[in-house]
């Protein structure tokens, strides 16, 4: 009996349902040991590496680099030299997937005898099926972006793994246009605009963003909050103390606390079942060059406001720098998003499920205030809470806002 190994897409994340490969880092044909690290993917904003669960040779890639597959489908095959093609083709045919495939997953086939065997493909045939272009190798996904951009495949040449034509081929097609006797007018017209595919990134993102806003049923509850304690709070500790501590990060405690005194909000939504948690962990939308990143400050209830900052300042570093983990970005409790450092005043934020509601805050600014029957200047900022109605009520969300609004006037 020898071993097949499927190579398929494992779950990563319970939000995760696809994956796009990025990149293979061993080739068909070759040795694979134990541990190595055969392929890189992309999902729910990270890239996520797939390591051998046993020593063998990389017998098949059925997905190449820039193709998104399902949870569980199947990316390639590892086996060992001695099972004969016929043997992994009939494992191929059958393989039925998983919905959830992890890299300790193996399968036993007996090696069919070699005289049975059909005629076997080289390691430098690829086992993706030809397809309709007259055997170009196309991917699907590809062919329909040649089509919106009206490029002809048969002129492309492929820039890709053994000659397969990518998306950045028929970008970079259509942005060089068509031989053709086009006056200089229309040809600056048919170039008025660039052509940027989404990112597996984006992707990730505009999916579960049209889930949140189309399936979760907001609704929204403002208030403006008195900064005068904060802004002195936060001045003093930065006086005393090596760790500079942002207006964010001090939010980010009072919020941790609120939830201590007002947990029915601290929840997750999964399935049919309201998840409360015992400590808060408050993810910190974080924003980069690939998108927003809600990055997870674990327990912030028992932390001290230097120590937030020095968390959420290592998670920034990992997200810009590409290096998240998975735990890094998941198992958040209730999200803070601020855009109050780019001069937004007020919005309203959508829910990152499965957590049932995100708090939106805009800019600290002076404003005109009666106190005491005077009228006097106070930093003030205003902040919109987004609830999942499924799971939070109005009145729990007002009391969590009563709640914040005194974390903040007794620091």
């Amino acid at each position: 009996m020898s071993k097949i190994y499927p190579v398929a897409v494992p779950k990563w994340g319970i939000e995760m349902v696809e994956g796009t490969v990025t990149s293979w880092n061993k080739a068909v044909g070759e040795a694979v040991s134990k541990g190595d690290e055969v392929f890189e993917m992309e999902s729910d904003k990270i890239v996520n590496v797939w390591e051998a669960p046993a020593d063998g040779t990389l017998r098949r890639i059925l997905a190449e680099e820039g193709e998104a597959r399902a949870v569980g489908e199947l990316l390639g095959i590892i086996a060992a030299d001695n099972v004969d093609d016929a043997a992994i083709d009939e494992f191929i045919s059958s393989y039925g997937g998983a919905e959830t495939s992890s890299a300790d997953t193996a399968s036993e086939t007996a090696a069919a005898p070699a005289a049975a065997a059909a005629p076997a493909p080289t390691a430098a045939v690829s086992s993706v099926a030809p397809s309709a272009d007259g055997g170009r190798r196309v991917n699907p996904v590809v062919r329909r972006l040649a089509e919106e951009l009206g490029v002809d495949l048969d002129t492309v040449e492929g820039s890709g793994r053994n000659g397969r034509i990518t998306k950045e081929d028929i970008v970079a097609a259509a942005e060089a246009g068509p031989a053709t006797t086009e006056s200089s007018a229309d040809a600056d017209a048919a170039v008025d605009y660039q052509v940027i595919p989404l990112s597996a990134t984006r992707k990730t993102i505009a999916r579960r963003l049209s889930e949140a806003k189309r399936d979760i049923p907001h609704f929204y509850l403002s208030v403006d909050l008195n900064l005068e304690p904060l802004l002195a709070h936060r001045k003093k500790l930065n006086a005393n103390g090596d760790t500079e501590v942002s207006i964010n990060d001090l939010l980010v405690w009072c919020v941790a606390r609120a939830l201590m005194e007002e947990p029915r909000i601290n929840v997750n939504l999964v399935g049919d079942d309201i998840h409360q948690f015992n400590n808060a962990h408050v993810s910190v939308a974080v924003a980069t060059d690939d998108g927003l990143y809600p990055v997870t400050v674990r327990n912030a209830d028992n932390m001290t406001p230097q120590e937030i900052a020095t968390a959420t300042g290592e998670l920034a570093e990992k997200a810009k720098a590409g290096s998240l983990a998975h735990a890094d970005i998941s198992g958040g409790s209730f999200t803070v998003s601020n855009l109050g450092m780019f001069g937004v005043d007020n919005f309203t934020a959508i829910i990152n499920p499965p957590m049932a509601a995100i708090l939106a805050v805009g800019r600290g600014q002076q404003r005109v205030v009666v106190k005491d029957g005077e009228t006097v200047v106070v930093n003030m900022l205003s902040a919109t809470l987004s609830c999942d109605h499924r799971a939070v009520d109005g009145a729990v969300g007002a009391q969590f806002l009563m709640k914040l609004q005194a974390q903040l006037a007794a620091l």
